[in-house]
């Protein structure tokens, strides 16, 4: 993980994922309230993710299927498993194909903490 930037209010850090063209997830510290954000990215699982979102208290993470350089719901959860994440939100998801509110059931196969679909302008209160 290397910092990309520092404040008195946050930190952020960020990590290769594993993408067909670069990406990054990022890790989003408040300094203040000790709270952690972590965002996955386009990504395969990765154990990048998993290092950024480790303790985290909300991880983004996409769930557009399991294919090269993407995750499923079912794999974000168990990435949010691994890093003892509180709260996952599954954002990147196919609207256009299928009805998306059953990915939140298919993470809680793997994930036992809370499940939601992130939306467009969501605001996530830490």
């Amino acid at each position: 993980m290397a910092v990309v930037l520092e404040s008195q209010d946050f930190k952020i850090l960020a990590s290769p994922v594993e993408h067909l063209i670069p990406n990054l997830g990022l890790r989003i510290e408040s300094i203040n309230s000790g709270k952690v954000l972590a965002y996955s990215g386009d990504t395969s699982p990765s154990d990048g993710v998993v290092r950024l979102a480790r303790g985290a208290d909300v991880l983004i993470h996409e769930a557009s299927g399991e294919t090269i350089g993407h995750t499923s719901a079912a794999q974000a959860g168990e990435i949010a498993r691994q890093a003892g994440a509180k709260r996952l939100y599954l954002i990147h998801y196919r609207t256009w194909e299928f009805d998306p509110n059953p990915l939140v059931e298919e993470s809680r196969q793997t994930f036992p903490g809370p499940v939601s679909l992130a939306v467009d302008f969501q605001r996530i209160e830490l």
